[in-house]
């Protein structure tokens, strides 16, 4: 579990008007205890997520110094910020990001880091912006695993994306609307406590969001996301934080990645799954700060 205290740390939020006419709502954390650099962490969930998922863990860096500003935006189609209208790539998202950043006024060197799903925006972001001078990915890497088994066949066959818009379609608008906290997934202890918080989100969503929901989990499946544009090559530092058992992301790269991210350090984290990103949260950011940042 990570430490949550947050006295030091001095909250601002804004929605902010990108170039492409999206707008994308953002919160920044700043601390005077700081090493004067400053961070966008950008969060996962293909179903319903927003910066929450990453608000804890930000805090904890600041308080280990890390950083002086961390930038916590909505992906489109998340939050606050505007639904999606489309299948969305990594590179639409790392374009929106990057026009946040410029929206925002941001200068000078800007760590990107990503979990899950934010990792491949957060890769591509630093292929297109010279601001990014560092990646970290957290329980992420440039290329998911491949579908197998019974999910592989529902992914395969189109019945997976029927069989969830199904139930979204069932489920969304049923409670209260409000905007989902995904802070409490780190007090879980257990697979079922987590998917509940996740299915509650969905429940409190407005009706009128469905379209853009379902756009977002369509984007999380597209094959074409199935990794990161080689087209791109990413020269920055790239560091790696994934579980040995995570079920979602690609562990051992290979050399595959050796033309295009040519700097790129992994950590494991044995035995982790995925979901232990929130389960054994301290693990995963206690080796970003000891082992990739170097910092006690």
């Amino acid at each position: 579990m990570l430490d949550s205290d947050k006295k030091n740390i001095i909250e601002k939020e804004g929605t902010y008007r990108l170039q492409n006419g999206a707008a994308i709502y953002a919160k920044t954390l700043n601390t005077l205890d700081g090493n004067g650099k400053s961070a966008i962490f950008i969060h996962g969930g293909g179903s319903g997520g927003n910066h929450t998922i990453v608000y804890r863990p930000s805090c904890w860096l600041l308080n280990k110094g890390l950083y002086s500003k961390i930038i916590l935006p909505d992906r489109r189609g998340a939050g606050h910020s505007t639904p999606m209208s489309t299948v969305m790539s990594y590179e639409d998202n790392a374009l929106d990001m990057k026009q946040l950043l410029d929206s925002m006024g941001a200068v000078g060197d800007v760590t990107a880091i990503g979990v899950s799903y934010g990792g491949p925006i957060a890769l591509t972001l630093a292929a297109i912006d010279e601001r990014i001078n560092e990646v970290i990915l957290v329980a992420s890497s440039p290329s998911l695993k491949p579908a197998k088994g019974i999910v592989g066949f529902l992914y395969h066959t189109g019945l997976l994306e029927k069989l969830v818009k199904s139930v979204y379609s069932k489920n969304i608008g049923k409670l209260e609307p409000e905007y989902p906290d995904f802070d409490c997934a780190y007090d879980t202890k257990k697979v079922s406590e987590l998917k509940l918080i996740f299915f509650n989100a969905i429940r409190h969503m407005e009706k009128k969001r469905l379209q853009s929901l379902l756009l977002e989990n369509a984007s999380t499946c597209d094959v074409k996301n199935a990794g990161i544009s080689t087209r791109h090559k990413i020269n920055v530092p790239v560091f790696r934080i994934i579980g040995t058992k995570d079920e979602t992301w690609e562990v051992e790269l290979g050399n595959r990645y050796e033309a295009h991210i040519p700097n790129i350090k992994s950590v494991y984290i044995q035995n982790a799954g995925h979901k232990d990103v929130f389960f054994r949260a301290s693990e995963f950011y206690g080796a970003l700060a000891v082992e990739i940042l170097n910092c006690k």
